[in-house]
């Protein structure tokens, strides 16, 4: 049960990762993201509140692009939480199925294995 509770710092942790190669401001949150994670892990409360103030800035940043509607329904903590833990597993499954299409294509069968001369490859050749 503790570890459903760190699926959106986990979350959180992944998107800040990625963000942060591009953004350096958000570097910083990455650190917070961690030890919030890990504090939840230990089924400890997290004393920096992270979950928390990620949660308003998003509701805040919704409500800066007038996104009035969104930003009431994700005002709700477990509306937030929902969303997040959902999109964690689309993306997790999403990116698992790419992964295992490229392992089947590159080493398993390729679709160019019937490919002309030019080495050019426009999809199944029959």
């Amino acid at each position: 049960m503790v570890f459903f509770l760190c699926i959106p710092c986990l979350a959180l942790i992944f998107y800040f990762l990625i963000v942060s190669l591009f953004v350096p401001r958000y570097r910083v949150y990455i650190k917070d993201a961690l030890r919030c994670f890990i504090d939840k892990l230990r089924g400890r409360k997290c004393p920096v509140s992270f979950d928390k103030k990620m949660h308003q800035a998003f509701v805040m940043w919704l409500t800066r692009k007038n996104k009035v509607g969104m930003a009431r329904f994700f005002n709700n903590k477990r509306n937030f939480d929902i969303t997040l833990g959902i999109v964690l597993i689309v993306f997790t499954i999403a990116s698992t199925w790419l992964f295992w299409l490229l392992i089947k294509f590159l080493f398993i069968k390729s679709p160019c294995d019937n490919a002309t001369n030019t080495g050019i490859c426009l999809g199944n050749s029959a």
